[in-house]
């Protein structure tokens, strides 16, 4: 009863804090004399009601959950192949495909990047980023004969969304499982891990310093500006507030927000709140902890969290509608964890421990 009780706290000062917090922000930047951008601060607010989606998906079986997931990500993972793919065939369909995804950037987007001079044509979906989730369900979780191909498409619906992130994050995913599986033996499995993860070490340090790569370089100066405006104008405590602007040198203009979202949540919230926000979204990791050593699927897709919560860092997705989904997605896992503790078995699966209860894993 005490952990009930526990977890439902824990439950309630998370959601209330995500439907509170932008109403704080909002009014910190209405007395500063900063709220310049309302549009923005409503948006933030619409946004973070979708913590809401936590009551819906916690009355689901785990197992449904993350077979909903699994199956979302198959799909999302196809039609962006689909659509890369046709978009190569000739200048006219590129045109077509590029010219509706850049009149349609709320969900979907396509560009062109060069990266280490090679130039490579990028296509994904906003909420391409949750495809993380389902690649993990399907590397450790689906048994059946198609597992295979549908690796094949979540890895590559990633690979070819000309961001770098996203391309590393699903190599080392990849680089994990086979770690786990151990499929060329203990020592070499052990020698090969450390070579690719070296590998790509490597290759995020050679892209994060390519010179004459425009993303590149509007991070740079944007995270200056991030610095002179908080310490200039004294936001570091109180912040500027939720709908307030500061001069983005990568832009060239004013923005509300931009890529880096963690710069973000302190520029408008302060360091107290801001660091308070940002540990409610990694805290999930906190409460599995004592599970890892027994649900190896548990660990990777925490892992696969984490890694989501890096990408979120250099691209506009944590508060909105995809983070506010993934963080739900995790603290309902964490339920059903925690308040079935006593009801999981722990069974053998092809030398692995998992863990087994009425929702999860079966």
């Amino acid at each position: 009863m005490f952990r009930r009780q526990y977890l439902a706290g824990i439950n309630r000062i998370t959601l209330l804090s995500f439907l509170l917090l932008p109403l704080w922000g909002i009014f910190i930047a209405f007395i500063t004399n900063n709220l310049t951008d309302p549009s923005y601060a409503t948006g933030q607010f619409r946004s973070m009601l979708y913590i809401c989606i936590f009551f819906f998906m916690v009355t689901m079986r785990l197992n449904v959950l993350l077979k909903a997931i699994w199956i979302n990500g198959i799909v999302l993972a196809s039609v962006t192949l689909i659509l890369f793919f046709i978009s190569q065939l000739g200048e006219i369909f590129l045109d077509v495909i590029y010219t509706y995804c850049n009149t349609s950037k709320n969900f979907m987007m396509a560009y062109n990047r060069n990266f280490l001079g090679y130039t490579i044509n990028g296509l994904y979906f906003k909420t391409g980023s949750l495809i993380i989730f389902a690649f993990i369900y399907n590397l450790y979780q689906y048994k059946g004969p198609l597992k295979l191909f549908y690796s094949i498409i979540l890895f590559l619906s990633l690979m070819v969304a000309g961001s770098r992130t996203p391309m590393l994050v699903q190599a080392m995913i990849l680089l994990v499982y086979l770690y786990d599986k151990n499929v060329i033996g203990k020592f070499m499995t052990r020698v090969s891990a450390l070579v690719m993860f070296g590998g790509l070490v490597m290759v995020t340090y050679l892209l994060a310093t390519q010179e004459n790569e425009e993303s590149n370089e509007v991070k740079y100066e944007n995270y200056d500006s991030y610095i002179d405006d908080m310490s200039e104008k004294g936001h570091l405590l109180w912040g500027a507030g939720v709908g307030s602007e500061f001069y983005a040198k990568g832009r060239g203009y004013k923005l509300s927000f931009s890529e880096l979202s963690y710069l973000d949540i302190v520029r408008m919230y302060g360091i107290p709140v801001g660091l308070y926000m940002i540990f409610l979204f990694f805290a999930p990791c906190f409460w599995l902890w004592k599970y890892y050593r027994s649900s190896i699927f548990l660990k990777r897709f925490s892992f696969g969290y984490v890694l989501f919560l890096i990408l979120s860092g250099t691209n506009p997705l944590l508060l909105g509608s995809i983070g506010l989904t993934a963080l739900s997605m995790f603290m309902v896992i964490v339920n059903k964890a925690k308040i079935e503790e006593a009801q999981r078995e722990v069974v053998q699966e092809d030398g692995e421990p998992l863990v087994i209860d009425n929702y999860l894993l079966r």
